[in-house]
């Protein structure tokens, strides 16, 4: 296009002085007629239409596309990636903004690893966006979270989120942080050797289910700002500092949850939180079964703290909240500790066998 356009203009511009050049009418309609039909194409030319329907792939990249990320850019809203086992390597972190839903071969089969700093796998789009049977692993010394999930519905099914490295001070990355308005479903995922397990901040309300979330270095799930949502049935075990954190003003519901062995407190309630926590086992942790601080006021009803070094329940600082029908026996300081201006609620709690609490209230 380009060409005829330079012969017509180099054609009219030398008419006037080598009348040789001149070209004939029928030549000129031609020409003009050419160049009009290549800019009609040009402006009017549809972009490649998205693949539709399931994509397979492969992690040798002998599938439907090289690479994962190249996959990721052609599906259409709402495909499936079909992950064949093997690793699928990132050479940059990858942001997923449209649906998509990954299906792995298991998670100890189909992995997604990237070196990069800052994330692995962002999603920010509305979705909805699921992974299932799929491992996300970060690779390396970088600072960087696993997946983070800024908002939208998402399920991630027998996923595994593992390497998440943290910063300096505060700066703590997380195997799965789940921000923003994120809502949606996360069962049966495996969260191991990460900074933090899972994070839930913002205005999240997802519900953590069933999850088994170990040897991370601070907790196995956090809850901060004004997030909440339900936690149920997960295992928070072996983790350097706490089960399950609930700080901010954030009030998620915890239900029938595991916080075993870990190097501080089962669950721990901090700053502002509150919520529920009901029917949850709080075990062999090195200071107390469950902690509250600061202003918290949860409700503890029906949970089991036992055999932690500290006391089973411990309120410190302005706490408040209430504990009804909870057994705390056998800990290393009492079965429920009350200091400072802490007053919460107390009433049917079962604290046996408990060592002594001298010069505090204790029941």
């Amino acid at each position: 296009m380009m060409k005829r356009r330079g012969l017509l203009l180099v054609c009219l511009v030398t008419i006037y002085f080598s009348p040789g050049c001149v070209p004939s009418p029928v030549d000129v309609n031609a020409t003009v007629t050419a160049i009009a039909a290549d800019v009609y194409a040009t402006q009017t030319a549809v972009p490649p239409t998205p693949t539709v329907g399931p994509i397979h792939l492969e992690a040798d990249g002998s599938g439907q596309y090289a690479t994962l990320a190249e996959a990721a850019r052609a599906a259409s809203e709402g495909a499936a990636l079909i992950l064949g086992p093997g690793s699928y390597r990132l050479a940059e972190s990858l942001e997923i903004n449209t649906s998509l839903h990954l299906v792995g071969a298991g998670m100890d089969q189909t992995e997604i690893v990237s070196k990069a700093e800052g994330y692995a796998v962002l999603f920010s789009g509305a979705g909805p966006f699921s992974a299932e049977g799929v491992a996300f692993r970060h690779q390396g010394q970088s600072v960087a979270d696993v997946v983070i999930v800024e908002g939208g519905a998402v399920s991630f099914v027998r996923c595994r989120f593992t390497g998440a490295v943290s910063g300096e001070g505060e700066d703590e990355r997380a195997g799965l942080w789940l921000r923003g308005a994120a809502s949606g479903l996360v069962q049966d995922c495996v969260v191991e050797g990460n900074g933090l397990g899972v994070r839930v901040s913002e205005q999240a309300q997802p519900a953590l289910k069933e999850n088994f979330c170990t040897h991370n270095g601070g907790a196995g799930i956090v809850y901060s700002d004004d997030a909440g949502g339900v936690a149920s049935g997960n295992e928070c075990s072996e983790n350097g500092v706490g089960g399950i954190v609930v700080a901010g003003r954030a009030g998620p519901v915890l239900e029938g949850n595991l916080c075993a062995d870990n190097g501080d407190t089962g669950i721990a309630y901090l700053d502002d939180g509150g919520g529920a926590a009901r029917q949850n086992e709080c075990l062999w942790n090195g200071l107390d079964g469950i902690s509250v601080g600061g202003r918290a006021s949860p409700t503890l009803t029906g949970n089991v703290c036992m055999d932690n070094g500290g006391a089973g329940i411990a309120y410190a600082d302005s706490a408040g909240g209430a504990a009804r029908q909870n057994e705390c026996a056998q800990n290393g300081r009492a079965g429920i500790f009350v200091a400072e201006t802490a007053a919460p609620d107390l009433g049917d709690n079962d604290c046996d066998v408990d060592a002594a609490a001298p010069e505090e209230a204790s029941q």
